[in-house]
This record gives C-alpha cells, structure tokens and sequence, in this order.
C-alpha cells in the first residue's frame, strides 16, 4: 500500500490502494501483448504474401 502520509504531525493523512497502480498496468502490459501479437501476425502475413508470390512468379517462368 503507498501511504502519502505527512509524518505524524502532518495534516495530510491519505492512502491509495496498491489496486490503483496495478490495474492500469495490468492494462498496459495487456494493450501492449494485443499490439505486438497483431504486429507479429501482421509482419507474418507479408512475409507468407511475399512467398507465395515469389513462388508464383517461378512457376509462370517454368512454364
């Protein structure tokens, strides 16, 4: 727990749950998981076109 204290004669006497921090960066890691998964996928996805079409070219010259 973070405690924001001011000491003991200190008149701000406040604290936050640790909840407050560990969510948005449940959130965080979450969001960035997603987008590295989707560039991953995209970044495969290109390099499978370009295979294919690579492949297709030498068969067109085959012929």
């Amino acid at each position: 727990m973070v405690d924001l204290s001011g000491g003991q004669d200190g008149p701000l006497e406040h604290a936050f749950s640790n909840s407050v921090f560990i969510l948005p960066g449940i959130v965080v890691v979450g969001l960035s998981v997603f987008f590295g998964y989707k560039l991953y996928k995209s970044i495969k996805e290109k390099d499978l076109k370009r295979e294919e079409k690579r492949k297709a070219k030498l068969m067109k010259k085959k012929k």
